[in-house]
């Protein structure tokens, strides 16, 4: 298995005009990012939640610089 970046992305508000994307998760697979997608919409509530979509891409590297 591959290390996988975790993110999401929400709509545009008044606060965030361009809409908002949060800060990317390396993590070791695909199954630790799905966790850790279904544990923070858990936390964060279903409003929030239904408004997320989350993306889990391939890491670039060893090295790739994003916060584990």
């Amino acid at each position: 298995m591959s290390r996988v970046h975790l993110f999401y992305k929400e709509p545009p508000t008044f606060a965030h005009l361009s809409g908002w994307r949060s800060s990317p998760h390396c993590l070791e697979d695909r199954i630790a990012a799905e966790r850790l997608r279904d544990a923070t919409n858990l936390l964060s509530g279903r409003s929030a939640a239904a408004r997320r979509t989350w993306h889990i891409v391939d890491c670039p590297g060893d090295d790739c610089g994003v916060r584990r």
